[in-house]
C-alpha cells in the first residue's frame, strides 16, 4: 500500500490510497481542481483514480466528489443516509457510479470494512482497508467518542489516520460561541488531543508503523500542542512510532507500507 494525505482540516479533507491494482480517494472535500493539483504533487493522475470513498456528507468531505465523478467517470462509495443528506452538494451522479455502502466490500485487491462512528452528521463512517497481501490502514477523521467498534477497527493496522481536533483549554478560550464549543467537545463532535493520545497508546501494536494526526482545528488547536500531547503520551507508555500532522494545505509525502 501507498498513502498520502492530500489535506485535512475544517476547510477540506482527502486521502490518497494505492494498492497493487487500485487507486482510491477517501473523501473529496476540496474543489476538483484542488484535488487534481494535490495529486499531481505526488505524481498521480486523477484520471487513474478507481473510486471515491465517502465518510459522511459534510461539505469538507464531499465538496469535489460529484464534480470528479462526473468529469472522470469515477464511482462514489457512500452510505445511503449520507447520499440522501448530501444530494444537493454532490449533484447528479450516474447510477452506475453510485455504490451504496451497506457492509464490507471489495475494491480491486482490497477489502474495505466500513464502521460507524459518533459524529453529528446523518451518518458518519470510518474505513479499515486491508490489502490481500496483508497491509492494513484505518481512517477516522471525524468522531467525538471512541467506542468498541472504533477500537476493533484500528486494531493491528500498519497506518493510522485519526482525528486530533482540539485542545480543551484553547477550545474554552477561543471565540466560538458556547453552543459550538459544546458541540465540538460532545460525543457527537470531535476528538481532543488528549483523547486521541490515550486511544493511540491503547491500540498501538508492533505492526503500527505510522500515525497521521488529522482534522486539526485552526481555532481551538495548535500543531505543536497536538503533536506534543500525543508524543508525550506515547513516550510515557514507551511507544516509539512515527507521528505526523496532516495539515490543511500541504500534501504529505507518499509512504509505502
Amino acid at each position: 500500500m501507498r498513502l498520502a494525505v492530500l489535506g485535512s482540516g475544517s476547510k477540506g479533507n482527502s486521502i490518497f490510497l494505492e494498492t497493487d491494482n487500485i487507486k482510491l480517494l477517501i473523501d473529496a472535500g476540496f474543489s476538483g481542481k484542488k484535488i487534481e493539483e494535490q495529486l499531481s504533487k505526488i505524481s498521480v493522475d486523477i484520471c487513474d483514480i478507481d473510486g471515491i470513498l465517502i465518510t459522511h456528507e459534510h461539505g469538507d468531505h464531499i465538496l469535489g466528489a460529484g464534480i470528479i465523478s462526473r468529469k472522470y467517470d469515477i464511482p462514489i462509495y457512500i452510505t445511503k443516509e449520507s447520499y440522501e443528506a448530501g444530494t444537493l452538494k454532490l449533484g447528479k451522479i450516474k447510477s452506475e457510479n453510485l455504490r451504496f455502502i451497506e457492509e464490507a466490500f471489495w475494491v480491486g485487491d482490497s477489502m474495505v470494512y466500513p464502521f460507524d462512528v459518533m459524529h453529528d452528521a446523518e451518518r458518519t463512517i470510518g474505513f479499515r482497508i486491508e490489502e490481500s497481501s496483508g497491509s492494513k490502514v484505518a481512517i477516522a477523521t471525524d468522531l467525538g467518542y471512541i467506542d468498541n467498534t472504533v477500537r476493533e477497527a484500528f486494531r493491528d493496522v500498519n497506518v493510522i489516520v485519526i482525528e486530533c481536533n482540539y485542545d480543551y483549554h484553547k477550545l474554552m478560550e477561543c471565540s466560538y460561541p458556547w453552543e459550538l464549543k459544546a458541540r465540538v467537545k460532545s460525543r457527537n463532535g470531535h476528538l481532543s488531543n488528549n483523547d486521541c493520545a490515550r486511544f493511540l497508546c491503547e491500540i498501538h501494536s508492533e505492526k503500527t508503523k505510522k500515525i497521521y494526526l488529522a482534522h486539526m482545528s485552526k481555532d481551538s488547536n495548535d500543531p505543536k500542542i497536538a503533536f506534543d500531547a500525543v508524543k508525550d503520551e506515547l513516550v510515557r507508555n514507551k511507544i516509539d512510532v512515527s507521528v505526523e500532522i496532516a495539515t490543511q494545505d500541504i500534501c504529505t509525502k507518499i509512504i509505502e507500507f
